[in-house]
């Protein structure tokens, strides 16, 4: 892909988040590093985002059901960046024209039954080509995928021993922006949301027991954990990542390189003040209600009606003042533990989701030949120790 015109089109960039993948883009590349340009479908609101960031940068048109002017896009491109979502709605022919001119992709989506039918459509022919298409690439699952890949390889390569099993403790405060709301309205919508229920949803043709099913079941109530002395509960994320990481493990596995024999996943909520008790049963509880209450097409419809709506999201203090911490506790084949951070400044579904999609469209664009694998990939299998290099970078 030397010939390409770019080497990385940021697409959606008129959105909420794909603005600020394209000032993150004006701050942190050059000139004589990454060539790159931003499209979308409107190009008065591209000429606007240019003008208000400061960057001059070619611009592009394409209306994500338009495929021969998607395909016009993605064949300039070794990468291409998309933000323009609910992917559920708008991704299908941007991915379709990836995978047939081998323009690698990476994308923030969380919706776990879109990515399953990419895998189950493109993969074979992306593992042959050597096509990598990457999606949550954001706050979801970054933390949790690369968290729990660096765990499993610190087992593996400095103590010799297997993964058991991981757990993962968040702690985080930020805002949430239209775009993710309209992704998660979309699954009910759709009525896809019963498929996400499914602990091993995109594991693709793996098979796994009634006994494996129920012992990675998401957890619906509060409890005291042992293991860090502390009151946890579900995290709302956790249906979305705990599925991404088992899908690093089922690659890893047919790869040869299995995280550990009956390896499971865990995501929690983590609170540690002296209300912890009370304040893990009200987002148990919370989580519970939202649940039950989204599921009414008419109360769904009432929430769209004043929830931030797509191309809208939290102001930049509160975005500027949000944090994340994911703590990993890793448990070794013989009884081995090991404790990772992942942690960052900045609100987590937009501060932190930008550097992570930003970086892994970068790591994608400079690492090509040093990258293993082709497929529908998660960040961990199609981006590795390599993607680490720049997220921590100023």
């Amino acid at each position: 892909m030397s010939d390409r015109e770019y080497d990385v089109i940021l697409y959606g960039a008129s959105g909420f988040v794909g603005k600020q993948t394209v000032r993150y883009f004006q701050e942190r590349t050059r000139p004589d590093e990454i060539r790159w340009a931003i499209a979308g479908r409107n190009r008065e609101k591209l000429e606007a985002v240019a003008l208000e960031v400061g960057v001059d940068v070619d611009i592009l048109v394409a209306d994500s059901k338009d495929e021969t002017a998607i395909d016009s896009v993605v064949s300039k491109t070794k990468v291409l960046l998309n933000t323009a979502g609910p992917f559920a709605l708008y991704g299908d022919k941007i991915v379709d024209a990836c995978v047939r001119f081998g323009t690698h992709y990476v994308d923030i989506t969380g919706e776990t039954p879109w990515v399953k039918r990419l895998i189950d459509r493109y993969h074979e022919k992306a593992v042959a080509e050597g096509t990598r298409i990457i999606p949550s690439c954001g706050f979801d699952s970054v933390p949790s995928d690369l968290g729990t890949y660096l765990v499993v390889n610190y087992l593996r390569e400095q103590l010799g021993t297997s993964c058991k099993k991981v757990k993962a403790y968040y702690i985080a405060n930020g805002g949430f922006n239209g775009g993710t709301l309209a992704s998660g309205f979309n699954l009910y919508d759709s009525n896809q949301i019963a498929e996400v229920g499914d602990p091993f949803l995109l594991d693709g043709s793996v098979e796994h027991s009634f006994e494996e099913i129920e012992k990675n079941r998401d957890p619906l109530f509060p409890e005291y954990d042992t293991d860090t002395n502390s009151w946890i509960a579900p995290f709302f994320m956790g249906p979305i990542n705990s599925r991404v990481v088992r899908r690093s493990n089922a690659l890893s596995t047919g790869w040869g390189e299995s995280y550990g024999q009956g390896f499971t996943y865990g995501e929690y909520m983590k609170f540690d003040s002296p209300l912890a008790p009370l304040e893990a049963g009200l987002v148990s509880g919370g989580m519970l209600l939202v649940g039950a209450l989204t599921q009414q097409a008419p109360i769904r419809e009432f929430l769209k009606s004043f929830l931030p709506g797509p191309g809208s999201g939290p102001s930049e203090s509160v975005m500027n003042g949000g944090w994340f911490r994911c703590e990993l506790l890793g448990f070794g084949a013989e009884g081995q533990r090991v404790r990772g951070l992942i942690a960052d400044n900045g609100d987590p579904g937009n501060r932190a989701t930008v550097k992570f999609l930003c970086e892994s469209a970068l790591c994608l664009a400079l690492n090509e030949a040093e990258l293993p694998n082709g497929g529908i990939l998660t960040p961990a299998t199609g981006l590795g120790m390599f993607s680490l290099k720049g997220w921590g970078r100023e």
